[in-house]
């Protein structure tokens, strides 16, 4: 034995870097644990684990396997619960890129990012998975200036950014689920994998279909909570392991672990579907703007309206805009009109809520195909009222307002209960106005109104994922139900405008757009007959921007509107509420330096008070902010201040 053996330090052991479930915000971190001689085979980064924590066994995963930071006595791994390496050093970053963002913990995410285990999927073996065959016609994206160089830069391997304007109709140039499938064959064609997001099951699924069609049966992995749990984390393990290249799913398939990953596709980037229910509520858009970055793959964001982010984003170059001009978009679109809503009579004699012209739109279209009419609510009526003295029909056990879902049901929206017959309290009358029409009244209207047609209701539980109609038909539908038809509706009715941007929202105007580009979208263009007509003023600047066919122009007057105000996109936000002592607690744990703080005020006494606070900054300093607010709350942690308190950074609402 040489001296240099004898006086060499010994080597340092060897510990687990654990990611432990804790929901504290002060311990977001990772912990030491030592690796027991019986677990040191089994043991290796990605897997999940349990460990012992203050007195209880609870769930980790282990990250990374390194030297201790201190000398002292250290907890031992207690057990390995799935030996499938699944958090790689991509994901791990990933989710805490999004937790740092978000003001979240990186379990807070992780629980959002990686589905429950099921261990007789791990066991079974995988089916096989074809890999993708890929078409060598590209004829949707290289019409669009720029879309030639980004199919270009994606074959080549590189990471282009782009956001593509889709034309609001049922033709070649605007075809959204087709162009993202040439954007995915280019990226496969280069090696690489590729992840589409949709913000609803009902467009995954359509758009799954459409990629299998075109790259092989078998080849692309559905992610979405709408599948089994077996069948859902199978799919996740192909990706994890390799088997899948294309992976197409709703917001948690944001995370979806697939290797090299070339592409990330964002589907109607505006649409609320994209955002999660849990917090920190993240939106699976910037979860693909910041997993774009760290694994330098292209990003693409496809959508037949503007939201004022991906608008703010085009202005400051962080990605380029493929659009026509708006007379081009014009040009191959169906014909748009608007007129003012002014009630009409049928030919029975009945009054209606649509003018002469909505008829004659209707009955024009019938003659060569179905039509669309698009209403804002479903249900019969709601809005109701006294029809002799107009009070307000409110439920008598409660007292809450009263709504019709169906023609000869009453139901009271607060606690459900469901009278009998309506007698007015002051007057008892017992007839009720009801203003508000919904799906089911207009669709009742409608079949008077044109007799012997078929009229489709798709609304609330009864929405069609599609319609195969041989002859004419009257589709009702209310916003994210309607249908696609094969080849285009002949006509479409936008009704309710002034209903829809009476609404209490920061967002109503881009919102409203959003969901009228949709229904154009469905219509055959001009040429083959295609119309739509707007029931609602002309001079709405959201009506307008739709009859231009202009939704940049209007996202950038959003924008700029916001800024001057002050609102996010243009500014970074974060909206603190819950009990008013927990609200003004939280907002002394830090100074927030450089952020300007809007309240506390109290916006509701009962049941319980609430209060809301808005932070805001620039831009440029909101990562700053974060990093104040996630400090905010680890202090309030760390000191168990009680009290109901929510917190949502860059929020989609401010209410």
């Amino acid at each position: 034995m040489s001296s240099a053996t004898l006086f060499d330090a010994p080597a340092a052991e060897q510990v687990a870097k654990v990611a432990v479930d804790i929901p504290l915000a002060h311990l977001d971190r990772l912990f030491d644990y030592r690796i027991p001689e019986k677990l040191a085979q089994e043991t290796r980064p990605g897997i999940r684990v349990t460990v012992p924590f203050a007195g209880q066994v609870v769930d980790g995963w282990v990250v990374a396997i390194g030297e201790p930071k201190t000398s002292g006595r250290l907890a031992v791994l207690r057990s390995v619960t799935s030996p499938e390496p699944i958090l790689t050093p991509e994901l791990f970053e990933l989710i805490r890129g999004v937790a740092d963002h978000y003001a979240g913990t990186w379990w807070d995410v992780a629980r959002l990012a990686i589905p429950p285990r099921q261990a007789a999927v791990e066991k079974q073996p995988q089916r096989p998975w074809p890999s993708p065959q890929v078409p060598e016609e590209m004829v949707i994206l290289p019409g669009f200036p720029g879309g030639a160089e980004l199919l270009g830069a994606l074959e080549d391997g590189g990471a282009p950014r782009a956001f593509w304007q889709v034309p609001c109709v049922a033709s070649t140039p605007g075809d959204l689920v087709g162009g993202v499938i040439e954007a995915v064959a280019a990226t496969v064609r280069a090696g690489r994998g590729a992840l589409v997001l949709f913000p609803t099951s009902r467009g995954m699924e359509t758009a799954a279909t459409r990629l299998e069609q075109c790259l092989g049966q078998g080849s692309v992995a559905r992610l979405n909570s709408d599948l089994s749990r077996a069948v859902r984390y199978e799919n996740y393990l192909a990706c994890s392991r390799g088997q899948a290249r294309v992976a197409v799913g709703t917001q948690s398939a944001a995370f979806a672990p697939l290797r090299d990953l070339g592409l990330i596709v964002v589907a109607d980037d505006g649409n609320e579907g994209h955002c999660f229910e849990r917090f920190p509520r993240p939106n699976a858009r910037s979860v693909a703007m910041i997993r774009a970055v760290q694994e330098g793959c292209g990003l693409l964001f496809a959508s037949h309206a503007r939201s004022c982010e991906a608008q703010s984003l085009i202005e400051r170059r962080w990605l380029r805009g493929l659009a026509l001009p708006p007379r081009e978009m014009r040009l191959i679109g169906p014909v748009l009109k608007a007129v003012p809503e002014v009630q009409g009579r049928n030919p029975g004699g009945g009054r209606l809520r649509l003018p002469h012209q909505a008829f004659d739109h209707v009955r024009a279209a019938l003659a060569t195909g179905p039509v669309l009419v698009s209403v804002a609510r479903a249900g019969h009526s709601s809005g109701l009222r006294c029809d002799r003295c107009r009070e307000r029909a409110i439920c008598p056990r409660c007292g809450g307002p009263l709504v019709q879902p169906h023609r000869d049901r009453l139901q009271c929206r607060l606690c459900g209960h469901t009278p009998v017959r309506f007698e007015c309290l002051r007057c008892h009358s017992n007839r009720l106005r009801a203003p508000i029409a919904g799906s089911d009244r207009t669709a009742e209207e409608l079949g008077r109104a044109f007799p012997g047609t078929r009229v489709i209701n798709s609304s609330a539980e009864r929405i069609r994922s599609g319609i195969l109609c041989d002859g004419s038909a009257i589709v009702v539908a209310t916003p994210g139900g309607e249908p696609a038809v094969p080849g285009g509706y002949a006509g479409a009715l936008i009704l309710d405008v002034e209903l829809a941007l009476s609404r209490a929202d920061l967002r109503v105007a881009e919102e409203s757009l959003r969901r009228w580009s949709q229904v154009t979208s469905l219509v055959r263009p001009a040429a083959d007959g295609g119309g739509v007509l707007v029931i609602g003023s002309p001079e709405e600047p959201a009506v307008q921007a739709l009859l231009r066919q202009d939704p940049g122009g209007f996202a950038a007057r959003e924008l700029a509107d916001r800024a001057a105000a002050g609102l996010p996109p243009a500014v970074k936000a974060v909206q603190v509420g819950g009990d008013p002592s927990a609200v003004a607690s939280f907002l002394d744990n830090d100074p927030f330096a450089g952020a300007e703080i809007l309240g506390p005020t109290l916006v509701r006494e009962e049941p319980e008070p609430e209060a809301m606070s808005l932070l805001r900054c620039p831009l440029e300093t909101g990562r700053e902010l974060a990093r104040a607010v996630k400090s905010a709350a680890a202090i309030r942690s760390a000191r168990k201040e009680g009290g109901r308190l929510f917190l949502q950074v860059d929020p989609m609402t401010l209410e």
